[in-house]
């Protein structure tokens, strides 16, 4: 196989367009599947924002997120020959995804803030973009805080538009289940953002 894609990086808004099957999908897959690597590079292309997106807001970490990206493809890569044509290419990557985050957690890095933006200190807003910053880094800590089940839970249904449904199909648990991760994970988040809120 030759050289995946550059790691993929966040490009475009946090929140990543929905995954829309198509036909060409299955192609690609059929293609891929005997052996074509550029059929798989296309598949790369495809999923390697939404994939990284993901991978960042369950490691909290660049560099993991892109390293767990990286893991994922190469597992899809070698684990095509098993995948079910009658299954979701988008849902079978995703999982692959989440399982080699939840590797990367156990060497993880500091987490990093995910918005770097530095706001012109000259500007009439500029206190209140730092303070948006301020809140977004502990909700982050936040999301970092919380079990990897509930964080799972979390990220796909607010970060990346799954519905519960979906969740539960993603991580192989029914739809009460990933409610009641979301719901959990919801209330553990407004506990920290309270906290920080009174001690602001």
């Amino acid at each position: 196989m030759q050289k995946l894609p550059a790691r993929a990086t966040r490009n475009g808004p946090d929140t990543p367009p929905r995954s829309r099957p198509a036909p060409a999908t299955t192609v690609l897959v059929r293609s891929a599947r005997d052996g074509n690597e550029h059929a798989f590079e296309e598949l790369v292309r495809s999923h390697q924002d939404r994939s990284y997106l993901i991978a960042l807001r369950l490691t909290g970490n660049s560099h993991d997120a892109q390293d767990a990206v990286q893991e994922a493809f190469l597992k899809a890569w070698r684990g095509l020959a098993g995948f079910r044509e009658d299954a979701d290419f988008g849902t079978w990557l995703t999982r692959i995804v989440i399982n080699c985050c939840h590797g990367q957690r156990r060497t993880q890095r500091p987490a990093e803030p995910l918005d770097e933006t530095t706001p012109d200190s000259t500007t009439p807003a500029a206190d209140v973009i730092v303070e948006n910053q301020h809140r977004d880094r502990a909700a982050q800590r936040a999301i970092a805080e919380l079990s990897f089940d509930q964080r799972s839970a979390f990220v796909l249904h607010i970060f990346a538009g799954h519905t519960h449904t979906e969740v539960g199909r993603i991580l192989g648990i029914s739809e009460g289940a990933a409610k009641v991760r979301t719901h959990r994970a919801r209330r553990a988040i407004a506990v920290v953002l309270q906290t920080w809120e009174e001690e602001s």
